[in-house]
């Protein structure tokens, strides 16, 4: 596809890089191209110096032969204008970032409005993420799929573990229930695991099932905790009202701090079921005072990647059940292995994601079409959906007369309304939704899984 990015912002900068891999031709506008010299010296990325809003400027990036114009500018309001110009002049498909708290009731109706393909909102999408990991609170990392029918989830085995040294098969075995370790990564390496894999101290495993199968797996292994009552937030950003309004309605208690006294009245208004605090969290008195060593969650949310790693840092040490760190820099993903913090959100990521399943649904519509694709870490691996369609070649074969690529894995496959985590002996069948495994992220098709 032919992609046109208006902003080169942390997520522009990364949605390009993204879509670059994806064999995508694409082209970034933006004022200033400082600090971004890795990008424009890629030779694969298209770049132009300009106002995105300038009809001119789009018209040179080819605005009327592309087939989707994303804008991620800093304003709400610019990137909507510019959309709009975008489909005036031409494009087929149209993508704005829209992320202030106050138009968030109105997504649906902008969008069917003014005619716009998709609308991301980063806080709310990190918000949403937040509170599926904090509602399973063994688990590092949290996502669903197939509409919700299975999580997936991510654990880290430690030592003296049940885990520890088990294989596969005989974890099945034991467990005699619908749970596929569907993925490990170890010492920095992947691993698609078959049923002689054992699992090892230090290894973090990736579990996928109904949520009632993944709940007995986590009482197998002794992993759980107790459900997540009190929170404690640290930054009161607007993923932060996003957040608190989801924990609020899952029935847990809140609690924000932040040292902006102007933002902190503002934050009162908006969440009235919400503690707020105005204090700086550096401020370990305070912390101890707010009752930090008595709270089940600790999420650090502030403007600053530095300060959100020290203070969930410091809740580490004092030995908070779950800490959730935001991290906006991927160059510090190294800092944060070394620190220990296992649950890294990333916005721009997770925005990301969602941009490049729309583009691989759109460019796979006449063929087994990518209903969803999550990205585990920097392309480690990924999750996709696809629907069967007819041109499917293997309809109706059983799974072990296939000849599937290396690492790859069938993790469940949707039949109207029932969930199976499939053998040998089964096959996939048109209008199936099948869910896939893969660490290689040019799996554009279904077809592409098998040799």
């Amino acid at each position: 596809m032919k992609i046109i990015i208006v902003g080169i912002g942390k997520l522009g900068d990364y949605l390009a890089r993204s879509l670059v891999k994806e064999d995508n031709e694409v082209t970034v506008i933006d004022f200033n191209f400082l600090g971004k010299e890795s990008l424009i010296n890629n030779e694969e990325v298209n770049y132009i110096e300009g106002n995105g809003l300038d009809s001119n400027i789009l018209v040179e990036a080819g605005i009327e032969n592309s087939d989707l114009l994303i804008s991620v500018m800093k304003d709400d309001a610019e990137n909507v204008m510019c959309v709009l110009l975008g489909k005036k002049l031409g494009v087929k498909n149209t993508i704005a970032r829209i992320r202030k708290p106050e138009y968030s009731k109105s997504i649906s109706l902008i969008k069917e409005e003014l005619g716009l393909s998709m609308i991301i909102n980063p806080e709310l999408l990190t918000a949403s993420k937040i509170a599926q990991t904090l509602s399973i609170p063994s688990a590092l990392d949290a996502v669903s799929f197939l509409k919700g029918k299975i999580d997936v989830i991510s654990l880290r085995i430690k030592e003296n573990s049940k885990l520890d040294g088990i294989s596969i098969e005989t974890l099945t075995r034991k467990l005699r229930n619908n749970i596929i370790v569907c993925a490990i990564e170890r010492e920095g390496e992947i691993i698609i695991p078959t049923g002689k894999t054992k699992l090892l101290f230090k290894d973090k495993i990736h579990i996928t099932g109904k949520r009632k199968d993944i709940n007995l797996f986590l009482k197998f292994a002794k992993l759980i905790s107790e459900k997540t009552n009190k929170v404690i937030i640290s930054g009161g950003s607007d993923i932060a009202i996003y957040l608190s309004k989801m924990l609020i309605d899952m029935g847990m208690y809140v609690k924000i701090i932040e040292k902006d006294e102007k933002r902190c009245n503002f934050l009162s208004e908006k969440l009235p079921e919400v503690l707020v605090i105005n204090g700086d969290v550096s401020n370990q008195n305070l912390l101890y005072e707010e009752g930090i060593k008595h709270c089940d969650a600790f999420v650090s949310l502030t403007n600053n990647d530095e300060e959100n790693i020290i203070y969930s840092m410091f809740a580490s040490l004092i030995k908070v059940p779950k800490i959730i760190t935001k991290i906006n820099h991927i160059d510090l993903d190294g800092v944060t292995d070394k620190a220990s913090l296992d649950t890294i959100i990333t916005p721009h990521k997770i925005a990301a994601n969602q941009v490049v399943q729309y583009v691989r649904a759109v460019q796979n519509s006449g063929s087994s079409s990518c209903e969803s694709v999550y990205d585990f870490g920097d392309n480690i691996f990924e999750m996709i959906e696809f629907k069967v369609k007819d041109s499917f070649k293997y309809i109706d074969r059983k799974l072990k007369d296939l000849k599937f690529r290396e690492d790859i894995l069938i993790a469940a496959i949707q039949r109207g309304k029932n969930i199976i985590y499939p053998t040998g002996n089964d096959e996939i069948k048109l209008n199936d939704i099948i869910v896939i495994i893969s660490k290689d992220s040019n799996i554009r098709e279904l077809n592409d899984v098998v040799k």
